[in-house]
């Protein structure tokens, strides 16, 4: 009984210490940990690459954790020394193909793609079960593995290496990760988030410094201004991964007025990013303005608008929801793709259910009714004859589609309405499919076209310049990236990123796998826009921001459910667009069961006094104009030479006149205080308001006050 008893003992621990360990199975470790642990080795390891282990592998039921290891294996680190030919941005993750030393191996377009071949060609050996519903099979040598001939980690000794001890080689790196200590955790921080500057017109803006510190960061500190109005330095004791003092001051170039943004501080991307914002109000004022923080003297107030929309109407809508169509626009069939605005008209591109002719319809902005359309005579057909339309400097251009390679893009001009169009661009080299959106910046004779590419899933841009009304045919490539350098992911199934370019060279895209961000001109991300200000959809492609009086506003569109029921959003983004708000979602243009399939919309805007006219277009779902009116009360004031409102120990009150009631207004429009004849300020927290004063004889007076 004795005997039998240690001989049991025996036997499990053997089967403990040979124990074999499936391929298939739950992560244990984290992104985090296999992050650190690479980075502990090579400083410069790409978190992405861990971050898709451990994603791309859940969605097989696979230990990508342990899968990451064997990385380490192949590539010494993801350092690929020792005479390899494989190099980081051919992402081969694991010698796939590469069957002798400086032989290259199979090569992929992104961080996900090639740890998706990896992964798949692990499932290959483990099991023999399909892969995934919905995942398409990305590894070329899937097809020349035994299914499930090693279900185990170390039965690819042999296998996948000659090396029998293989499998446990992975498996010893993977003990080493597992028990190595646990690193502390990052943080930034900053010592003020909040700001108020004042400075007079071409004079001196004395800074005001922050202190920013970062703890434990594996990525650069980036410093960015939301606005020209704020300029922000860094000083002598910056250090990119523990921060520094920063000094932020008024552009004393600009005119008289008040302005709002913020000053953006981010490490890294993702899960892995660290963020903050510090909020800037400032004010510029003139050589005459007064003092006691009065900034508005008694000028007789001008129409632009004090306060954000709040009243809004639809003006004409053709909508799958309620039936409405007309005899250019009819919802119910996928015709209408794409407009742009000018004079008050707008160009809507439309072709025939057999693609057989492209139509650019003239119609007229504010009453929807069809007046004309421009001539098509002489444009080729290419998989869509027409696909997209933009307004270039006061020149109507369009491009055609095209579905492969190999096919030629295609862009026209029109000088006028009744003009013919004129060639500018014809090219091959335009990535694969393109044209679904084109965007356009300057003029036809000194400006840029931008189109979009869906190579793999990067985003990728193609910028053409344009001399002349000529574009050279040749392209410079962009391709969007986070802030630690990895590409940036904005869907690649149609390519359908829309590009807004700004005067300083920066762009905003939208894409069916991203909410609208901010990229430099170099195509490295800067900020995005707050989900919920498109309701968590990040389906739109389209993202029009613009000016309105003193306050940044944008238009979007989102959508219920998939890319059905459609929606145009009007967003307030003047405090930043990673803290922007909604205003108002109009009516829905399409209903349950009618998606936009192809990913387009487009929404544009144009300002008119305290107005915002808005037009959206989703293709099968409709296309609409919306007003957007901000409150008048304000704009409405009499001047009064007589009077003044001031900022005088601690009180807001009138001099010069007896006051019959006080309102403060924040810059949002919300009403903050009100009385009979003084406000106390010491009440109200720092920023810049609007104060209207009705007076004893009944005339108004305003003043824009900055309480600090």
């Amino acid at each position: 009984m004795k005997r039998f008893f240690i001989s049991t003992l025996l036997l499990n621990l053997f089967a403990v210490m040979f124990a074999a360990t499936p391929i298939l199975g739950t992560n244990e470790a984290t992104a985090d940990q296999l992050y650190n642990f690479v980075k502990a080795q090579n400083s410069s390891f790409d978190r992405e690459i861990a971050e898709q282990f451990i994603a791309v592998s859940a969605k097989y039921g696979l230990r990508g954790d342990i899968a990451l290891c064997q990385s380490i294996v192949e590539t010494g680190w993801f350092k690929y020394t020792g005479g390899t030919a494989v190099t980081p941005d051919d992402h081969n993750y694991c010698g796939l193909g590469v069957t002798q030393l400086g032989q290259k191996g199979c090569q992929f377009s992104t961080v996900k793609e090639g740890v998706t071949a990896q992964i798949q060609h692990l499932y290959a050996y483990a099991c023999t079960k399909a892969i995934p519903s919905g995942e398409t099979l990305i590894d070329p040598r899937f097809k020349y593995v035994t299914r499930g001939s090693a279900p185990n980690w170390e039965d690819l000794g042999g296998k996948w290496a000659a090396a029998t001890e293989y499998g446990t080689k992975i498996l010893n790196l993977y003990t080493q990760m597992m028990g190595s200590a646990p690193t502390t955790s990052a943080s930034l921080t900053a010592s003020k988030t909040s700001i108020s500057l004042s400075a007079t017109c071409g004079g001196t803006s004395r800074g005001t410094s922050v202190t920013i510190t970062g703890q434990n960061l594996s990525d650069i500190i980036y410093v960015n201004s939301s606005s020209s109005a704020f300029k922000v330095t860094k000083s002598s004791n910056w250090n990119d991964l523990t921060g520094g003092t920063i000094s932020v001051a008024l552009n004393t170039a600009l005119n008289a007025g008040t302005y709002s943004g913020y000053i953006a501080v981010q490490s890294g991307s993702g899960t892995n990013m660290k963020r903050i914002e510090i909020n800037c109000t400032g004010t510029l004022t003139g050589d005459n303005s007064g003092d006691n923080g009065n900034t508005g003297g008694n000028d007789t107030p001008s129409s632009t608008p004090t306060a954000v929309p709040n009243s809004f109407s639809t003006d004409w809508c053709y909508s799958a929801v309620n039936g409405s169509s007309t005899s250019w626009m009819n919802p119910a069939n996928d015709l209408t793709r794409n407009m742009a605005l000018k004079d008050n008209k707008l160009y809507v591109v439309q072709r025939d259910t057999d693609n057989g002719c492209g139509y650019i319809r003239i119609v007229n902005a504010m009453t929807g009714a069809l007046t004309s359309s421009l001539n098509t005579t002489g444009i080729a057909k290419e998989s869509y004859m027409l696909s997209s339309v933009a307004n270039m400097g006061g020149t109507i251009v369009a491009c055609n589609l095209s579905t492969s390679a190999t096919g030629a893009l295609r862009v026209y001009s029109w000088s006028s309405d009744a003009a013919a169009p004129s060639l500018v661009l014809e090219t091959t080299n335009h990535g694969a499919r393109s044209g679904d959106l084109m965007s356009a910046s300057g003029t036809i004779n000194n400006g840029k076209l931008y189109f979009t590419s869906n190579t793999g899933y990067a985003g990728k841009i193609y910028v053409y310049t344009v001399t002349n009304g000529t574009a050279s045919a040749t392209p410079t490539v962009i391709t969007l990236k986070n802030a630690n350098g990895t590409d940036y992911d904005l869907g690649g199934g149609f390519a359908v990123i829309d590009i807004k370019v700004n005067s300083d060279g920066t762009f905003w895209a939208t894409g069916k796998a991203g909410y609208p961000a901010l990229f430099s001109a170099s195509g490295t991300l800067i900020r995005q826009l707050s989900a919920a200000a498109v309701d968590n959809n990040m389906i739109g492609s389209c993202y029009t921001p613009f000016t309105f009086g003193q306050f940044s506003l944008a238009a979007a569109v989102s959508y219920t459910t998939g890319v059905q029921q459609g929606y145009l959003n009007l967003i307030n983004t003047t405090g930043g667009e990673v803290s922007a708000t909604k205003i108002k979602s109009f009516p829905v243009l399409g209903s349950s069961g009618v998606s936009n399939a192809t990913f387009v919309s487009t929404a544009l805007s144009q300002v008119e006094n305290n107005k915002v006219h808005l037009w959206v277009l989703i293709p099968k779902q409709g296309v609409a104009k919306y007003t957007a009116t901000a409150p008048s009360g304000i704009d409405d004031i009499v001047a009064n030479n007589d009077a003044a409102i001031v900022i005088s120990n601690g009180v807001i009150a009138v001099e010069g006149a007896q006051a019959a009631n006080i309102t403060l207004v924040a810059m949002t429009g919300a009403i903050v205080a009100q009385a009979n004849e003084q406000i106390d300020a010491t009440t109200i927290n720092p920023g810049i308001y609007v104060a209207v004063a009705t007076l004893a004889d009944g005339s108004r007076i305003t003043a824009k006050l900055a309480i600090r």
